[in-house]
């Protein structure tokens, strides 16, 4: 029988070592697995007008434009997609404003009608300007000079998340 030398016995010992590492190199990047997850998705928040006028007063046959400011504490931006003004009202006696101020709801909204992605605790605000939303009789009754109107404002939204 022969014997080995220490010099074979050291050069097969790498040579096994050398093999049984790459072996378990090659065993390391052959992995799988599976299971389950569960998302939940969040619920949006309701949007809130904290402010509605006038860009300029209303005048007999002339249309103005309404302002806007939305707050939004939803985690994403809103785009604007409907505004109803209703219930129209004036406490100034004579100035009946039903039939002395209009809303003219084909007025287009503008293409920027966006508000920020905001958060309970900090929400974002975005102003609105829409454009010929209300218009004045040409025949408005004298007693309207000067006289406030006021009206709900009613949004219609939807995510503008990219």
């Amino acid at each position: 029988m022969r014997k080995f030398s220490k010099r074979s016995a050291a050069a097969g010992g790498t040579g096994l070592v050398v093999l049984g590492v790459a072996g378990a190199a090659w065993a390391a990047w052959n992995l799988s697995g599976s299971g389950t997850a569960k998302a939940q998705a969040g619920t949006a928040v309701t949007l809130k007008v904290t402010g509605a006028g006038l860009s300029a007063g209303l005048t007999p046959g002339n249309a103005t434009t309404v302002l806007l400011t939305v707050e939004n504490r939803n985690a994403f931006p809103v785009r604007i997609t409907d505004v109803d003004l209703a219930q129209l009202t004036s406490p100034t006696p004579g100035c009946d404003a039903a039939a002395n101020v209009k809303v003219v709801d084909d007025a287009p909204l503008p293409d920027d009608a966006t508000v920020p992605a905001g958060s309970t605790a900090a929400p974002a605000s975005g102003r609105i300007a829409w454009a010929g939303a209300l218009r004045m009789a040409a025949d408005a009754d004298d007693a309207c000079q000067g006289a406030v109107f006021t009206f709900n404002v009613e949004l219609a939204a939807v995510s503008a998340a990219p």
